[in-house]
């Protein structure tokens, strides 16, 4: 930080601020880029400016005279200014002080900003004013190229004030020009001088970590390239190249990370011998099934049957939108893996309701075909636990469900061999590699929330895919409506004779508490006060739902609604995850727009898990503009997919992701969403390591993946 310190000559205070980032190095410095750029690269003559026009535009010439007067409470200062054909003309400056006290009368200027007109006279808002006694040509862009760190300096003749930069107009005008985003009261300017103050230290400070045949190959442009084009770019196409290169980078970071993390997971052969595959266990169970399987479904249980008897243990993320079927096609997996080879099975849920549901769907489907099935959670009794810990090292329980409670360190098996991991995005990769200590059973990582090809390309490398992309039959598609507040008070009658057909109603708000920066959005708690003035006619039936309840709180809550002693819940997200009420035919999402369309379509999937038509109510406060637009989707489709594509676009990867890393959550649309580019980066990780097993000769890019990703490679 003394270092940063020295090379930046600059205060504590911006040191501090600095670090509070996590810039803390030259390093670090040098890999804070701009969030866009301004094409400085063109001056133009007085007659020749453009006014209110989106660029920025900039003029050169003489100050002649300057003045100031007051008018509306402003300080105006007025510039007579001539350029260098002679044109003349005068320019007003709006309540800058600063940049009034920095120009003097017979000296000449560069002024950089967005022109308009105003009262005949050319206004400049916040303009760049920059002193030059330099030729009256701008740096060409081949001078440039032939040495971009070479910054010319006026001659002996010149009279430049000490107190302005010599090279002050090659790093201020006459090319594109770098904007920043502003940290914590760090204007952008300051970060564009420091930044042209270190490009020549860039070929010091970084150096190549990726073998020359590689960026031939893959058509990048070198590190230390990329690093002075991402700050002062020659053009908007070496800017671009730079670009890709930064995303390329992050990207392959990921790929590596995930094909990594599968090389080593499969270097363990599964402890099960490798014979014909047994279809006939798959009837057996399908038999017993009160339903018929979809197409989509036994497609893919033929694949994690055909994987069960592979020598690697199995890597396989199953998307399915709600409702699709992805418990019994893991049940059906487990079945198979018991009957086969008397191996046990583990159902990971991230909460408590949702590990009681699948208990009680598994043991319905695997009790009656002779395996014993135990639930595992945190509000067991000590007794309780160490009980079910004993069968399961002892392997007299066959299947076991359960939250984070069953990844400790005190949990055993006899015989493990298939792991189900439910809503993946919930747990992490120690967690996960926590099953590796059990001669790497298979894996199977099931999510609601339909992924986009491209990312499910970019960020899942490690895993096979497979998609249930039907609806079990008899379903039928949820009938969504985008709502007013007063349309809302209306849907009383509606709902109340659903309540009396023997159906059930969930009411879904985004914050448990008010906030004051939200205060037009009605909290759960608010909500529930709020139903039960409205529906007197259902006292002691409306329940309230959310995350900071107690655990048995919230399971006692869930038992009223599936037992009638509650008709009409009030909730936050909390049941967005698997939560199964077939009898639940109408939801209401109050503030829709707070929510992404993936998060609503995933809420929305609570309802509609049987043959009755099911109604969807989006309320909002606004439902023109973009707000109506994006919710008017949610009408239009049932699909989780499109969904997603259209989430992805609007709000970015975090909503359809949200535990991306925060060094990846920029990736811009264009990026994500182009396939080729992405395959081009999964073909670059797996060239690399069919080159370098495990980077052994790359320990430049091994020592930036594990700054970067933490300890990759251990």
């Amino acid at each position: 930080m003394t270092e940063l310190k020295l090379v930046l000559k600059t205060t504590p205070k911006y040191i501090k601020i600095l670090a509070a980032e996590g810039i803390t190095t030259v390093k670090d410095f040098l890999q804070y880029f701009p969030r866009a750029y301004e094409d400085r690269s063109t001056i133009r003559n007085l007659n020749e400016l453009i006014f209110n026009e989106k660029g920025i535009t900039a003029t050169k010439g003489k100050i002649i005279k300057k003045s100031i007067f007051m008018r509306g409470g402003k300080r105006i200062y007025t510039i007579h200014f001539v350029d260098q054909i002679g044109n003349k003309w005068v320019i007003s400056i709006f309540n800058s002080w600063f940049l009034a006290s920095r120009i003097n009368e017979d000296k000449r200027y560069i002024i950089v900003g967005k022109p308009k007109t105003d009262y005949g006279k050319i206004t400049f808002s916040h303009p760049d004013i920059i002193e030059t006694e330099a030729p009256e040509e701008p740096v060409t862009r081949d001078e440039e190229q032939g040495d971009r760190r070479k910054l010319e300096i006026p001659d002996s003749k010149s009279q430049v004030p000490s107190s302005m930069s010599q090279s002050s107009e090659v790093y201020n005008s006459g090319r594109i020009f770098p904007i920043y985003p502003e940290l914590m009261g760090i204007r952008p300017g300051w970060f564009a001088q420091k930044m042209r103050s270190l490009m020549d230290k860039v070929d010091t400070i970084f150096s190549e970590y990726l073998p020359k045949e590689f960026i031939d190959k893959f058509w990048l442009i070198g590190v230390q390239e990329t690093i002075k084009e991402m700050h002062y770019p020659i053009s908007f196409e070496k800017q671009k190249e730079a670009n890709l290169r930064i995303f390329f980078d992050r990207l392959l970071r990921i790929q590596l990370y995930s094909l990594i993390n599968r090389s080593t997971y499969q270097l363990n052969k599964t402890n099960m011998e490798h014979e014909v595959i047994d279809r006939n266990i798959v009837k057996e169970i399908i038999a017993t099934l009160p339903f018929e399987l979809t197409n989509a479904q036994k497609k893919v249980i033929k694949h994690i049957t055909e994987n069960i008897h592979e020598p690697k243990p199995m890597l396989r993320l199953l998307q399915g939108d709600v409702g699709s079927g992805k418990t019994v096609v893991a049940a059906i997996a487990a079945y198979y893996t018991f009957k086969k080879y008397q191996g046990q099975s583990v159902f990971l849920a991230p909460l408590e309701v949702l590990a009681n549901q699948h208990y009680k769907t598994l043991a319905k489907l695997l009790l009656p075909l002779g395996l014993r099935v135990a639930l595992l959670t945190w509000s067991l009794s000590k007794w309780e636990k160490d009980k079910i810990k004993l069968d399961l090292a002892e392997g007299r329980i066959h299947t076991i469900i359960g939250t984070h409670a069953v990844i400790q360190e005190d949990i055993k098996f006899k015989q493990l061999q298939f792991v189900v991991i439910d809503e993946q995005h919930k747990f992490g990769v120690k967690q996960r590699s926590f099953f590796k200590r059990f001669w790497a059973p298979h894996i199977l990582q099931m999510s609601a929330t339909p992924i986009p090809r491209s990312m499910a390309l970019a960020f899942f490398g490690e895993f096979d895919v497979s998609i249930i992309d039907e609806l079990p039959v008899g379903r039928k598609p949820i009938i969504t409506k985008v709502i007013s507040e007063k349309e809302y008070i209306k849907l009383k009658p509606r709902v109340l004779d659903h309540i009396n057909k023997g159906q059930k109603v969930f009411v879904v708000t985004p914050l448990i508490e008010e906030s004051e920066k939200l205060e037009e959005v009605n909290s759960a708690i608010n909500e529930f006060e709020n139903m039960k003035a409205l529906y007197p006619e259902l006292k002691g039936k409306i329940g309230l739902l959310h995350g900071k309840m107690k655990p048995k709180d919230k399971e006692d809550i869930m038992q009223d609604f599936k037992s009638w002693k509650i008709c009409l819940l009030v909730s936050t997200t909390v049941i967005e995850v698997g939560v199964d009420i077939p009898e639940a035919t109408i939801m209401v999402i109050k503030n829709a727009e707070r929510f992404g369309l993936s998060q609503l379509h995933q809420l929305r999937g609570r309802i509609g898990r049987s043959d009755v038509q099911s109604y969807c109510f989006l309320e909002t406060k606004n439902k023109t503009g973009e707000i109506g637009k994006r919710l008017n989707a949610m009408e239009e489709s049932n699909d989780g997919f499109k969904l997603a594509e259209l989430d992805l676009q609007n709000r970015g990867a975090g909503e359809i992701l949200w535990t991306i890393q925060s060094w990846e959550s920029d990736i811009p649309l264009e990026i994500l969403s182009d396939l080729k580019f992405l395959e081009r980066i999964q073909e670059g990780a797996k060239w690399l390591l069919e080159k370098y097993p495990n980077l052994e000769w790359l320990p430049g890019l091994k020592k930036y993946l594990e700054e970067k990703m933490g300890d990759v490679l251990a």
